[in-house]
């Protein structure tokens, strides 16, 4: 779904997901309910020196105001929380794409995920710390909020309350939440980093079992859709894992199949297909004055019908700005440019020259020789040229 770009904090870009956008006045909505907003407030009473009148809070749009405060707020808290991680991450030399916001919370993007135990810790634990140092500072602001606003005493109160929610969520062992890295850093102290995931992964599907046993029985379909959203997740993060290590010492270079120069967009359809026929290949980057327009696969070319192909130019049937790749690159990025673009072929370039295509059958063919055969990565030369 799509992502927007509201701004950026330290040189980091802060996004907001589509489904927030949904999400927010929905939330906004719930807590303006007086149901909600009679437990809410029995709950900051506890933790205020002053009580709440609820017959000034619960008075024409003020639940609706209170409510829109609480949403925007709890998600204000949820942006530093995943600055928590982010700043943590730098300190480790760890860089930082960017911070979603979407309907689950946030998101902070690492350019590549640490396997260190010791480091990994440190990252996942800060969010919670973060979120647990707000809650200590919303409830002590909320001790010096007078009486006469009482407006004030329940939001703050709510955002005290709601920050120590988020802290103690984010602990259960279970993928994506905090609580699941911070138990496989701890098991990759003493086992290899995939063992590892997949433990604590088997943990976090077993917590979303018992979510979704809980949501049921208790009739609350948003910790079904939770625990769901946790499954997979904890699903997809043992993939991902045991994936990047099956890559492991594997480049782009390695994974190359179809080699050979560019073709020109001006270039006929005709002219094209006997190209790819002869030299047997499945598909080529596209240039126009020696820069990258395009790229042309077997499968573009072969729905122009024959009459039309003379006529026809390759820029007519070409995909315009392919991803592209560096060679050097590993293998496991280009498996994520691939699941990021949805695409079932990137351009390769060494610097500013197009080298070739590589294709997902390319990275599943890969995948099926290092699963029987081992590394199939070049070997290093010694000093003298032998391996």
């Amino acid at each position: 779904m799509r992502n927007y770009t509201i701004g950026s904090v330290t040189g980091i870009p802060i996004r907001i997901n589509v489904t927030l956008l949904v999400f927010l006045p929905a939330l906004a909505w719930l807590l303006s309910r007086p149901d909600q907003i009679g437990v809410y407030a029995g709950v900051i009473e506890s933790l205020s020196p002053h009580g709440i009148d609820e017959a000034a809070i619960e008075a024409g749009q003020t639940p609706l105001l209170l409510g829109s405060a609480g949403a925007v707020g709890l998600f204000a808290s949820v942006l530093l929380h995943e600055l928590g991680h982010s700043w943590t991450a730098r300190r480790f030399e760890v860089g930082i794409a960017s911070i979603t916001l979407w309907i689950f919370g946030g998101m902070a993007h690492m350019d590549e995920l640490p396997e260190d135990w010791n480091v990994e810790f440190w990252i996942a634990v800060a969010g919670p710390i973060t979120s647990l140092l707000l809650a200590v500072g919303f409830g002590a602001v909320l001790q010096i909020v007078p009486a006469s606003a009482p407006l004030a005493i329940f939001v703050v109160g709510w955002l005290a309350v709601a920050n120590l929610s988020l802290a103690i969520f984010n602990m259960v062992p279970a993928f994506p939440m905090d609580g699941g890295r911070i138990l496989r850093a701890l098991l990759a102290r003493s086992r290899p980093y995939v063992s590892a995931t997949q433990t604590a992964a088997a943990v976090g599907r077993g917590f979303a079992v018992v979510m979704a046993i809980l949501g049921i029985l208790s009739f609350a379909p948003m910790l079904v859709l939770i625990a769901m959203f946790v499954y997979v997740a904890a699903t997809a993060e043992s993939r991902t894992t045991a994936l990047r290590d099956l890559f492991r010492g594997i480049t782009v270079c390695d994974l190359l199949s179809d080699r050979g120069e560019a073709v020109d967009a001006d270039e006929s359809v005709q002219a094209l297909l006997e190209r790819l026929v002869a030299e047997r290949s499945t598909g080529y980057p596209v240039v126009d004055g020696g820069r990258l327009v395009g790229l042309v696969t077997f499968d573009d070319v072969r729905s122009v019908p024959p009459a039309e192909r003379d006529a026809s130019r390759v820029a007519d049937v070409m995909r315009a700005d392919p991803p592209t790749v560096g060679i050097d690159a590993d293998a496991f990025d280009a498996l994520q440019l691939f699941a990021e673009s949805r695409t079932d072929r990137v351009v390769v370039v060494d610097g500013e020259n197009i080298v070739g295509t590589i294709s997902q059958a390319d990275l599943v063919t890969a995948m099926e020789v290092v699963q029987g055969l081992g590394d199939i990565s070049k070997p290093e030369l010694a000093p003298d040229g032998y391996a």
